[in-house]
């Protein structure tokens, strides 16, 4: 159940930054160095969504697998530390409501601290929950950079 109920959350949370994220950003942040673009950004979201879906998926179809635990979990935190960082934080910086941070309030901080305290009392430990997210967050950066390259190298490719 926690599976689907992290599928959830995350699923509307990427469709409110997929509706609102760009636009917001190059309102509010018009001196920005990174300019978003609509399809770029939603690919991105896209991609994040998928393997967030994976690891729940997988979690739910073979609970037993550490690893799988481990995925889903670094997942939920990973998405909770997201939610505060960079929504919430924007929020108050910029005094306007950054999109994401609905749903990051509302669904995904209560949920995933319910999800992240059912693993503790599973027996997971709590260095094991901020070792996974970290690990979930360097292979999420790391796709995300790998991205830009490409996108770089496509672009002075094209000159």
């Amino acid at each position: 159940m926690e599976a689907i109920i992290f599928m959830f959350c995350f699923a509307l949370h990427n469709i409110e930054e997929a509706l609102w994220g760009v636009e917001w950003k190059t309102k509010t942040m018009p001196n920005s160095r990174i300019k978003p673009n609509q399809k770029t950004f939603n690919f991105a979201l896209l991609g994040v969504t998928i393997l967030g879906y994976l690891a729940a998926g997988l979690h739910l179809l073979y609970p037993d697998n550490i690893y799988f635990e481990y995925a889903f979990i670094g997942g939920v935190g990973f998405l909770l530390f997201n939610a505060v960082m960079p929504h919430l934080i924007m929020t108050i910086v910029y005094k306007k409501l950054c999109p994401g941070v609905l749903t990051g309030c509302f669904l995904i901080i209560p949920f995933h601290i319910i999800i992240l305290n059912n693993a503790v009392n599973r027996g997971l430990e709590i260095i094991e929950i901020i070792l996974s997210t970290i690990i979930v967050a360097v292979i999420l950066l790391t796709i995300f950079l790998i991205a830009v390259l490409i996108k770089k190298v496509s672009k002075s490719n094209v000159s």
